[in-house]
């Protein structure tokens, strides 16, 4: 029986259900949400591959705007693609064809997250001819003796669990990231950088929007009516640091048995905006503020440059990132990008993705 790729609608809900049962015979941890609103970010619209009234995958697409070098274009951000193909090889091949029928409806399409180089996802992109780069993870050790006693990706086996117990309860927690050679670079004592918490964005925030964007080459964009649709002022988990030059969005989560961080305390620039310039002065900023609020540990995914040395500059340390952004041919080549040139003037953040609904 053909399979057609048509708009999730709500009479659609009892197959996706079924379709996820299937997966999980296959104990794969992706599946695809059971209403064709899941309400996760503005804009998206969810497609189904249906076999008859059986859906056999699916993806979702949310449209934006971009500012290229002097231009606005729209784009799409393509994202989980889920296929029966992971638990029945009938539809192996499925997963390209969901990858096409995107295509067709927005040839400028992104990716970002998809879990790291290794998997199929960007594997397969990467075999279309998609431009693919890491978006560099970041982190701060805040409380030393937290993080060695909840950061699960570090605890790999009884004895290395003890010897982490061990620093950590002993007051040598220092020691053993230094040996672990996760201890924070020495750096200058920075100026403090007034700040505030702004409750929303508008009408504020499209000042910083004018001033910064000439400066990068590929930026979605970030006025005051996009930003306050992201970040809406009813969701009190956003903390919107307002600085002179720009701004950033913060988030303090208490984890509860997260896979990497445990339950540790942890605070993540999730986004953020200002010239390059001013990129520091907007992360020394979002650290303070974070440090005293208490957070074990700070992290943040940036691509740009002057965002990952301002970092850098501010006691961050960098790890393997499996938070990966991949273009499109079509994008890649309006961004003047293709062929996997250096993205120095990309300014790509967990805020153009999923956004903070994993943190």
């Amino acid at each position: 029986m053909p399979i057609h790729i048509v708009p999730y609608a709500e009479s659609h809900v009892p197959a996706v259900r079924e379709f996820n049962q299937r997966l999980q015979t296959g104990a794969t941890g992706q599946l695809f949400p059971e209403t064709p609103d899941p309400g996760w970010m503005p804009g998206m619209k969810l497609f189904l591959a249906m076999e008859g009234c059986a859906v056999r995958g699916g993806y979702i697409l949310r449209r934006q705007k971009f500012f290229v070098d002097g231009a606005t274009v729209t784009a799409a951000h393509f994202r989980l693609p889920v296929s029966e193909g992971v638990v029945n090889r009938s539809y192996a091949t499925l997963g390209l064809r969901l990858v096409r029928d995107a295509l067709s409806r927005e040839p400028r399409l992104y990716a970002l997250g998809m879990g790291g180089c290794d998997r199929p996802l960007p594997q397969m992109l990467r075999r279309l001819g998609w431009t693919a780069y890491p978006v560099v993870f970041h982190f701060k050790v805040v409380h030393p003796a937290r993080f060695l006693h909840h950061i699960r990706p570090l605890r790999t086996s009884p004895l290395r669990c003890a010897a982490l117990d061990a620093a950590a309860f002993t007051g040598a927690a220092w020691l053993g990231m230094k040996a672990l050679g996760i201890v924070s670079p020495s750096v200058r004592r920075l100026a403090a950088c007034p700040y505030d918490l702004a409750p929303a964005f508008a009408p504020w925030a499209v000042e910083v929007w004018e001033r910064s964007r000439p400066s990068y080459g590929l930026v979605a964009h970030r006025d005051a009516a996009t930003l306050d649709a992201l970040y809406p002022p009813s969701d009190p988990r956003f903390l919107r640091v307002r600085v002179a030059d720009g701004w950033a969005v913060l988030l303090d989560t208490q984890m509860q048995d997260h896979k990497q961080f445990g339950n540790m305390r942890v605070g993540t620039i999730v986004d953020c905006l200002a010239p390059p310039e001013s990129a520091g002065t907007i992360v020394r900023a979002s650290t303070s503020l974070l440090e005293r609020r208490g957070v074990d540990l700070i992290v943040s995914n940036q691509l740009h440059a002057a965002w990952s040395r301002a970092l850098w500059e501010s006691g961050f340390r960098m790890s393997a990132s499996n938070y990966l952004l991949a273009l499109s041919p079509a994008f890649a080549e309006f961004a003047g990008i293709a062929g996997g040139d250096n993205p120095e003037r990309v300014h790509f953040n967990r805020g153009d993705g999923d956004g903070p609904i994993h943190l």
